[in-house]
């Protein structure tokens, strides 16, 4: 069978009829797939779909096959062969010069494939052909991430979200606007305080207090990621890094149809989402907001959306102007600080460490001012909301960069700056302490806040356990950090 397609595959390069179709194809079929295998999460929408299949399949056929036919009207047939030789490499590494970053220029490496391949092709211009067929046969590399993912998706099981009681129809008592403030990876008091950040941040924890925040000074996320931070936030419940929300979920839950929304609805309250970038919006998921300041039209469809920035501030003000005095629901996204690099540094671990960590704090600077700035806007136009400044995850202090959390590690400051949250929440009610004093971790930070409107301490018998996990690289596995009563463990689970 082997020997039959060896052969299949030498006549087809050593035929004499030209495939300029077939050669657009197989350039396009290797990129879809390409992209896909590496970005799903990020392009799992219909129009994604329809532009990738035009941009990478349709357009690389039609200048092969367009050029190829146009050639003879310039009296240059004997110059297809060379025509296909030639281009075909050129389209293959411009289109995957888009999706990597390079050292140096990229259209100055392309017109070196190109005078490199005109010369190749005046003695070897009919193996273009073989070039086809180590696209076909490279493609097939990328099908194993796909089909892992498919199989993941026939999988899916939405059972982890289901509430314990009937929280999602309980009835508010009480129907302030509510501004959640999201300041990514911002870490807790304690941490600041550590031998890692030793940063002194009393003047900005001086400023919640005057303005009435309650500072939650060990609170934790539970996960150590923004996308599984929030989607187990949203829902109020653990998932575990279940593998379709790890792989692909994550955003359709945390913008899309989740708990929280559902009971703020239920509750008659309008929803917004505000975001300085569209990180959660890129594979354009149906939105459960009522609002949202970024619109899909405005969305890169081959890029990541991290070069795009929103005012936050200003789109925030404008659309408090345009919103009741009561029940409204803000989801404000800032990404200040953010966290430590996530990639490895081509540098020394312990210079890596130190600078990494030097930004952050110069992040954190930034954030403070940012915040005042933000909450000094709604306390004068909104003095009897619920301000919740949560963040969601920690900063990664004392890494070398963020992707090294993926390894073991039994630094107690270590963990404590991946999972460490800020959360300050200012109540404008002292009785909140009834129900507030089993906040720990964000998973129930929603289910206390709805219990607290509802004035119904019954729904606070089904809050979460207070666990932190990760998944590792090595070793390899979902593993619990820090378990319901604060200890450092590591155990893997299986959940």
């Amino acid at each position: 069978m082997l020997e039959k397609l060896r052969q299949r595959i030498l006549d087809f390069i050593n035929s004499e009829k030209d495939t300029p179709i077939l050669a657009g194809l197989a350039i396009g079929f290797y990129l879809m797939l390409f992209y896909y295998s590496e970005n799903f999460a990020l392009a799992n929408s219909l129009i994604q779909f329809l532009f990738f299949t035009a941009y990478y399949v349709l357009v690389p056929i039609v200048i092969l096959y367009g050029g190829y036919k146009i050639l003879p009207l310039f009296k240059m047939e004997n110059y297809r062969k060379n025509y296909l030789f030639v281009v075909m490499p050129v389209l293959f590494f411009y289109y995957i010069f888009e999706l990597i970053t390079l050292p140096f220029t990229e259209k100055g490496t392309l017109i070196v494939i190109l005078i490199v391949s005109w010369f190749v092709s005046k003695k070897h211009k009919k193996y273009y052909k073989l070039f086809i067929v180590l696209m076909f046969f490279l493609s097939l590399f990328n099908l194993k991430p796909l089909v892992r993912v498919a199989v993941i998706a026939l999988k899916c099981d939405n059972s982890w979200s289901k509430q314990p009681d009937d929280i999602e129809k309980i009835q508010f008592k009480k129907k302030p606007n509510i501004y959640y403030i999201q300041p990514d990876g911002y870490t807790n008091p304690v941490n600041f305080r550590d031998s890692i950040y030793n940063f002194d941040n009393t003047t900005f924890w001086s400023y919640l207090g005057k303005q009435g925040f309650k500072v939650y000074e060990n609170q934790r996320s539970n996960y150590y990621s923004t996308l599984l931070s929030n989607s187990s936030m949203l829902s109020m419940k653990h998932h575990y890094s279940a593998n379709d929300i790890e792989e692909y979920r994550a955003r359709e839950i945390i913008v899309g149809d989740n708990a929280v929304l559902r009971t703020l609805k239920h509750n008659d309250y309008k929803t917004h989402f505000i975001t300085e970038k569209p990180y959660l919006l890129i594979n354009r998921p149906d939105l459960g907001y009522d609002f949202c300041n970024v619109s899909y039209g405005q969305l890169p469809l081959l890029k990541d959306g991290w070069s795009q920035n929103y005012n936050v501030f200003d789109d925030l003000k404008k659309q408090m102007q345009e919103t009741s005095d009561a029940g409204n629901f803000f989801f404000i996204e800032k990404f200040t600080p953010g966290h430590i690099s996530v990639y490895e540094r081509r540098i020394a671990e312990d210079q890596a460490i130190k600078e990494e960590k030097d930004k952050y704090l110069n992040g954190v600077k930034e954030a403070n001012i940012w915040l005042e700035k933000v909450i000094a806007h709604i306390e004068e136009k909104d003095p009897g909301a619920i301000i919740i400044i949560g963040a969601d995850h920690g900063g990664f202090a004392g890494f070398a960069y963020s992707l090294q959390s993926s390894y073991k590690t039994t630094n107690k400051y270590k963990i404590n700056s991946m999972f460490g949250t800020l959360l300050a929440i200012k109540w404008n009610d002292a009785e909140v302490t009834d129900y507030d004093k089993d906040l720990k971790t964000n998973v129930n930070i929603f289910r206390i806040l709805f219990s607290y409107l509802a004035q119904d301490k019954s729904y606070l018998d089904n809050l979460q356990k207070d666990e932190s996990y990760v998944r590792l690289r090595e070793p390899k596995g979902l593993y619990l950090y820090i378990n319901d009563k604060g200890e450092y463990v590591f155990e893997k689970t299986e959940k």
